[in-house]
């Protein structure tokens, strides 16, 4: 995908957080963002095999805005909680699912007994330790939510539909075809001042 020639493939970019429960061994396996419907759902079986976890071993996944391309094979994912925000047009897709719609920026503690947390600040983005903060940027959908998690000492932002790829942060160039493009601006650049490492929406994540 580039600003100036358009779409060649659009597939989504899907993260994995590891994290250990308060009272357990077991490691409380989150995904953010799901893959394109029109893929073969083998693709991602095989890519969390590859790491040594199954899709039933899912416990959350949390969806940066619900467009199509986002939210494809949420069948694979029989005992996870999905997580967006309540704006989200196409929250009706999760109706036979476990889910939580969020109203505004939340805490997110990262174990078996975590449920979010709605707040009205800024947290310290490198002391989040096992949590992740979840904000609110309607923009690229009314509904966007961008995910910050502190890892290994540096800030990491899954930022869905803010940058779609690194040529996006590069031209500094909001995505077109957005619910309101202008507001997507004040999110980049909150992201480029509180991130180290940016995972974008459609590409491969780079350090800024």
């Amino acid at each position: 995908m580039t600003p100036g020639k358009g779409v060649f493939e659009n597939r989504p970019t899907c993260s994995l957080i590891e994290s250990k429960g308060w009272d357990t061994l077991e490691n409380w396996n989150t995904l953010i963002d799901l893959d394109h419907p029109i893929n073969d759902s083998s693709d991602l079986v095989s890519a969390l095999a590859y790491l040594g976890i199954t899709p039933q071993q899912i416990k959350v996944v949390i969806l940066t805005h619900l467009h199509p391309d986002h939210i494809g094979h949420k069948d694979l994912f029989p005992n996870a909680i999905f997580m967006y925000h309540k704006d989200e047009r196409l929250s009706f897709y999760f109706k036979n699912n476990q889910t939580i719609e969020l109203a505004g920026d939340v805490i997110y503690e990262l174990s078996n007994d975590g449920r979010p947390q709605h707040v009205d600040y800024v947290p310290d983005l490198r002391k989040l330790g096992n949590r992740m903060y979840i904000r609110h940027c309607p923009g690229h959908t009314k509904g966007s939510l961008s995910i910050f998690a502190c890892i290994d000492g540096l800030v990491h932002a899954f930022v869905g539909g803010i940058f779609l790829n690194r040529e996006y942060f590069d031209r500094w160039q909001a995505p077109g075809m957005s619910w309101e493009q202008e507001r997507i601006y004040e999110h980049m650049t909150f992201i480029k001042g509180n991130a180290d490492i940016i995972v974008p929406g459609h590409g491969a994540p780079f350090l800024i």
